[in-house]
Formats: C-alpha cells, sequence, structure tokens
C-alpha cells in the first residue's frame, strides 16, 4: 500500500491489478462455445435440408433465425440460473438480514458457481462476526447501564465510599476498553 502511494506521489503511472474470477471466465468461455458449435450445427441441418427437402434460400433462413433465438435463449435461461439467480436469492436474504435478523445465513446451492460459493461463505463469515459483536455489545451496555445506575444510587446517600466508588468506574472503564480494542 506504501509503494502505491509513493509511486503515486512521484508522478509515476500506477498499473492497477483487478481480480479475475477464472470460473466465471470459464463459464462465460463455455457458454459462448456452446452457442458457436450450436450455429455451426444449425447451419449442418439447413444445408441438410435445403440440399434433402429442396428448400427455398428464405425457408432456410427463417429455420436459422428461429434456431438461433431458441439457442440464445436457452443458453440466457442457463446462464442467469446459475450466476444471476444465486445473487436474487442472495439479494433477498440479504434484506432479510439488513432487517434485523441476524441469525439468518445466505444460502448457497451445491450447483452454484465457486466464486458465489467463495463470496457466500465470507458473507456468513462477516454475518457471524457481526452478530457476536453485537451481542457483546449488548451485554456491555447492559453491564454498564447497571453499573452507572449502582453508582447514581450510591452518589444519591449522604454517606458514600468514595475510594470504592472510584474503584466501580475504574472497573467499568477497564471492560469499556477491552471491548473497544476487541472491535
Amino acid at each position: 500500500m506504501d509503494k502505491k502511494k509513493e509511486t503515486l506521489s512521484s508522478g509515476k503511472k500506477v498499473r492497477q491489478k483487478y481480480f479475475v474470477a477464472r470460473e466465471l471466465q470459464i463459464s462465460i468461455a463455455l457458454l459462448v462455445i456452446i452457442a458457436l458449435l450450436g450455429g455451426i450445427f444449425l447451419q449442418s441441418v439447413s444445408v441438410a435440408l435445403s440440399g434433402y427437402l429442396k428448400l427455398k434460400t428464405p425457408t432456410v433462413g427463417i429455420f436459422l433465425a428461429i434456431g438461433y433465438i431458441i439457442i440464445v435463449t436457452i443458453l440466457s435461461i442457463v446462464f442467469t440460473h446459475r450466476l444471476v439467480g444465486p445473487f436474487k436469492r442472495l439479494e433477498y436474504e440479504m434484506k432479510l438480514i439488513k432487517d434485523g435478523e441476524l441469525s439468518q445465513r445466505l444460502y448457497i446451492r451445491s450447483k452454484d458457481d465457486l466464486h458465489v460459493r467463495n463470496f457466500v461463505q465470507h458473507v456468513n463469515d462477516l454475518i457471524s462476526e457481526f452478530e457476536e459483536m453485537s451481542k457483546a455489545y449488548s451485554k456491555l451496555n447492559s453491564f454498564v447501564s447497571t453499573t452507572l445506575s449502582e453508582i447514581i444510587e450510591e452518589l444519591s446517600r449522604k454517606e458514600c465510599n468514595k475510594e470504592e466508588l472510584i474503584e466501580r468506574l475504574e472497573a467499568l472503564q477497564k471492560e469499556i476498553h477491552k471491548h473497544r480494542e476487541r472491535w
């Protein structure tokens, strides 16, 4: 990180590196290959139809256009089901978590792409850590509130043990610092 700042301040251009999901690239490449193979298959069938059935060129063109539309539609459905579908499901589950259901975890299917599964695992880990922090914060808040109420009650008496109150306030301060360092 410091090297990047140094090169930026010296006026040199810095090449930015991007994270690339190889699995996603492979999935897209497979879809393109399948589309091309489907097109080659359609061409072969159209040549056979025009030769065997003596179909005219416009009829073969219509057959090719319909075939390409079917191939693209099927590949689009498969692609959106495998990639976009999981993200729509994750979007719904994230809304539940945002609304306060911290026990909710993101669900993945075994057939979901690897990068989607890795993403979900990292988000679930983050949610677990946040849930633990939230519970610890609630406990700390309860402890601080109870301790301060007891100290206020002690101070409202005519006679109070000043040393004991100082010790309790110092213990309270230590507890707050302990949690602050953890977060």
